[in-house]
């Protein structure tokens, strides 16, 4: 076992550093046995942590959830509200809302902005509705035929519950937590990360409520190992959970329980790695290992009521009783720990926040500060269905609000009164060309953003876990670098080591995205660039060499806005399309030379980019 008794850089604390195989030796003499077990390691699922601890007794909900409205209700015939004030639901209005008994809690709290006032939502067409619900649940766009199979005539009931019951719904949230938490296996143990977003995939299969999940956030090592200082760890959770900075004395306040927590390194025996890790150090207590009545206010909390956060060392401390690795905790240890998050959980604006997310996850606007009722609604929804935080995203993506179209132009500022209109994610840019055109990519792996040392090394331990990662391995066992190397010049696949995700449109990226097209689709026939195969480009029954006509050129224009877009062309797209063959004509173009560069115009168009 070692320790650095000097001061870790620009934090004034020590650094610890143990072995565990050390302290697991010792810690077999206590009831509970190792928290951490070397020979327990297990590169498929190599989670280990406080999220082990819950979400095991399967889901909270088993149903499909309540809150659906079998069609949208007529708008109250009134003179609608003009620009220059808020909308104004008085008694009559809401008298109209309350009669039309609305089931969806989005709906029934944002009747008194749109229909009760006289606003008109705008209908959205199946096709629009299915490419944005697709973008937002499984994180890429449908296909035609997705379109027709799972979203053309069905309840949109049944096409949610149908989204949301699959793997990529949660992985795609698994990345969203994945940016929040700031994932990076250099600051903390990658076996945090993994138990972390284990702990975020059980939120996301209905297996454990949102206070529950906020509280193991609170006391888990990819929150305290990731911050430097008590003040730190307490700042970083209120922005976490509740949307704002710690005002007045809450931050010196809240940093009082998380004085027990240190940065700390231990070596992993398979990983062969020196792993960053979460450390206890105990804190307001004696000599002999007792509360000290003359310090114990240096770790209570009063704030929120009287609330004393303080452990007693045993066996396993090192360091003259001083200092244990997280790794040995026992379950009520964890439990006791999980005090940040379960205080943070009792405010009214902990769960505001919440519903706050998921509206803007999938609205890309601020509908709860916009419509307070809205957010009420939410709350109540969520807690009725047991915080089951799914009870949210149904409800929104059943909701007038995301069910109207963002295409054409509005009579109203009123922002609630035409659909969704968001910037893709690098990755869904990406996996849509890649499930489009059949064109192979790879992927990212948000649990271990930082590769470098882990393919340096030949211990077996590390080469099993980034082969049973999502990580793409070239044949010597290297990381194909082709897709985060795009995906990061384009804000996606973070490092989160300095900076994390980002979506902007920039010359960069611009040209970035343009040069990517270019060698999907080749429209040059560039002999340098592997795009994709013509076949693809092309109707099933046309000849990459057979002459373009007029018609021609629109039957494939039609069939790629098909492939690309999940819709038909317009009467105008095939207008300009029959006008484009025709021009290409006169120089004898086949159809493969028309198709790779109208295969360029509509991946680089901005439909690829917005939904």
């Amino acid at each position: 076992m070692f320790r650095l008794t000097g001061p870790t850089a620009g934090t004034g604390h020590r650094l610890h550093i143990v072995k565990p195989m050390a302290v697991c030796l010792i810690a077999l003499w206590v009831a509970s046995g190792c928290q951490q077990e070397p020979s327990d390691f297990d590169p498929i699922n190599p989670g280990k942590g406080p999220g082990q601890m819950v979400g095991n007794d399967g889901p909270l909900n088993t149903g499909p959830f309540a809150g659906v409205d079998q069609s949208m209700p007529q708008t109250r015939q009134v003179d609608p509200p003009d620009d220059a004030s808020l909308p104004d639901c008085g008694e009559d209005c809401l008298d109209y809302c309350n009669s039309l008994d609305l089931q969806n809690p989005v709906n029934r709290g944002l009747c008194p902005s749109l229909w009760g006032v006289g606003l008109e939502p705008r209908p959205v067409q199946t096709a629009e509705a299915c490419r944005r619900l697709f973008a937002d649940m499984i994180g890429r766009f449908p296909t035609e035929q997705e379109v027709a199979s799972v979203c053309k005539d069905r309840p949109w009931a049944e096409v949610v519950n149908d989204l949301m019951s699959r793997d990529e719904f949660v992985e795609l949230n698994q990345r969203f937590w994945a940016d929040r938490l700031l994932y990076n296996n250099e600051a903390v143990s990658v076996v945090r990360i993994f138990d972390a977003d284990d702990l975020v995939g059980k939120l996301y299969r209905g297996e454990v409520p949102y206070d529950q999940f906020a509280a193991v956030v609170s006391a888990h090592p990819v929150l305290t190992r990731r911050y430097a200082t008590a003040g730190d760890r307490a700042e970083a959770l209120f922005w976490l959970l509740m949307g704002r900075p710690p005002l007045g004395s809450e931050r010196s306040d809240l940093a009082r329980l998380y004085n027990l927590w240190h940065n700390g390194y231990y070596d992993h025996p398979h990983l062969g790695e020196r792993l960053p890790d979460a450390f206890i150090e105990y804190e307001c207590v004696t000599d002999e290992g007792e509360v000290n009545s003359e310090t114990k206010g240096a770790c209570t909390s009063v704030l929120w009521g009287y609330n004393e956060l303080i452990l007693k060392p045993d066996m396993r401390a090192e360091e003259d009783g001083e200092v244990m690795w997280s790794g040995l905790l026992k379950d009520h240890e964890w439990e006791k720990l999980q005090l940040p998050g379960k205080i943070l959980a009792g405010q009214s604006e902990f769960w505001e926040k919440a519903v706050d997310d998921v509206l803007e996850q999938y609205l890309g606007y601020d509908l709860g500060r916009m419509a307070p009722e809205v957010r009420n609604e939410l709350v109540s929804h969520l807690l009725e269905h047991d915080a089951d935080i799914r009870s949210v995203h149904f409800a929104v993506a059943t909701s007038a609000a995301y069910l109207q179209s963002a295409q054409g132009q509005t009579d109203t500022r009123f922002r609630w009164t035409w659909g969704p209109l968001k910037q893709v994610h690098a990755e869904t840019w990406l996996d849509t060309i890649e499930h489009t055109t059949g064109y192979e990519l790879g992927d990212c792996d948000h649990r271990i953003p930082e590769t470098r040392d882990l393919e340096r090394s030949d211990r077996l331990g590390t080469i099993a876990l980034l082969k049973n990662s999502r990580w793409p391995l070239e044949d010597d066992g290297d990381i194909d670098d082709g897709y985060r190397s795009l995906a990061q010049a384009l804000g996606g696949c973070p490092r989160n080591d300095v900076g994390g995700r980002f979506r902007i449109v920039s010359i960069l990226t611009t040209a970035q995205q343009l040069n990517f097209v270019n060698r999907i689709c080749n429209p040059s026939f560039d002999g340098d660039l592997d795009g994709v195969d013509a076949s693809m480009l092309l109707p099933p029954d046309i000849d990459p060499d057979v002459a373009v006509d007029r018609e021609l050129a629109a039957k494939i224009v039609g069939y790629q806005t098909k492939k690309f877009f999940s819709r038909s062309a317009s009467g105008s797209e095939l207008d300009d399309a029959r006008d484009h063959g025709e021009a290409c004509s006169r120089q004898v173009c086949t159809a493969e030379e028309f198709a790779r560069p109208a295969c360029f115009a509509l991946l680089s168009s901005s439909e690829m980019l917005f939904y």
